[in-house]
């Protein structure tokens, strides 16, 4: 096998590779990886296997460095996507494979004073390129785990009907969504479509939400301008409701292969207590995606405390938010491991 490093492909050659391979793909692409790589003291150190012309496995992994020295394998504050490995492989060659690829990832870790590896696994599996919601293989990292967390997250199956889906929400977001539906809002969708003006006014306008909601910068210029990169690419979607063309809430989704994710959402507090503005727009985003015949959305993780994990208060409060969307949950597991 011959390792290649991540910055010898173009990203048209790594995702071209990607689309030979099962497994979390949606956060193995080109731009994500990018995107996690602007993450504060993080290195991108991914890489591809190959037997000769042949993608066997391709590996996502960062480096956070450490100011005392002992650097960790993630992406900052975000774990390192399992690998995936080529979808042409028996499962017995594919587990054999595994155990290689960990070689090469504790290699890597010793020649970047690393003294962990954080890993995670997500529901959605890619077979064949269409998504598929299945735990096979979710926990097979689970051979050389020191520890593992597990978190709930929300995903609702867009092959059910739209009444059926509605009939899922709980009573108080229908109600808030019908009070809502007569107060004149406008449904907003950014995608590659859209004209390249537009989108740059208004990804800044989302991005100076944030800011306003936070009150502080949540992510790296660098990194803002993955995300807007990505609408350009048609690799995310900006929806965002206005009133009397007033900007009043936004949410932010990546994409891949018919299955759609909430990234990011932000409501301009001036505007919160009036309109409640995230019920609708969640809810227009599901029909969007529905009618687009995506056939997943993944709202987002239920945090429950668990382990050494205390979620805070508005993580709690989001997370019930999430659950009132019906949905069915799935687990998304956290590995660590000492090299």
């Amino acid at each position: 096998m011959k390792l290649i490093k991540f910055q010898e492909l173009d990203k048209k050659r790594w995702n071209d590779n990607l689309s030979s391979m099962s497994g979390n793909l949606h956060y193995a692409t080109w731009q994500i990886i990018e995107y996690f790589s602007e993450f504060e003291k993080v290195e991108n150190l991914s890489f591809s296997l190959f037997e000769g012309k042949k993608c066997l496995a391709m590996i996502p992994l960062g480096v956070t460095k450490s100011e005392d020295g002992k650097n960790t394998l993630s992406f900052g504050n975000s774990y390192c996507t399992s690998p995936v490995v080529n979808k042409n492989l028996s499962n017995y060659e594919a587990r054999k494979l595994q155990t290689n690829i960990r070689l090469f990832v504790e290699e890597t870790g010793k020649k970047n004073c690393a003294n962990f590896y954080k890993l995670r696994s997500h529901p959605v599996y890619f077979e064949q390129n269409k998504p598929l919601i299945s735990s096979a293989n979710q926990f097979y990292q689970l051979k050389w785990a020191e520890e593992f967390f597990v978190h709930n997250t929300i995903i609702i199956d867009l092959n059910y009907s739209l009444d059926s889906i509605w009939n899922d929400f709980s009573k108080y977001h229908k109600k808030n969504i019908k009070k809502i539906s007569n107060k004149n809002l406008k449904f907003n969708v950014l995608n590659k479509k859209s004209k390249k003006t537009l989108i740059d006014e208004q990804f800044k306008k989302f991005k100076n939400a944030h800011f306003r909601s936070a009150k502080r910068m949540t992510r790296s210029n660098s990194s803002w301008s993955k995300m807007k990169d990505m609408i350009l690419n048609g690799e995310s979607i900006l929806f965002y409701m206005t009133h009397k063309n007033v900007e009043i809430s936004y949410l932010y989704c990546g994409t891949y292969k018919k299955f759609s994710w909430g990234w990011t959402q932000v409501n301009l507090d001036e505007f919160e207590k009036e309109f409640m503005p995230r019920h609708i727009l969640e809810w227009l985003t599901i029909k969007y995606f529905k009618k687009q015949k995506y056939k997943f959305y993944e709202i987002g993780e239920r945090y429950f405390s668990y382990k050494n994990f205390k979620p805070t208060e508005k993580e709690e409060s989001i997370s019930e938010f999430k659950e009132k969307f019906g949905g069915k949950v799935y687990p998304r597991v956290y590995f660590s491991s000492k090299l």
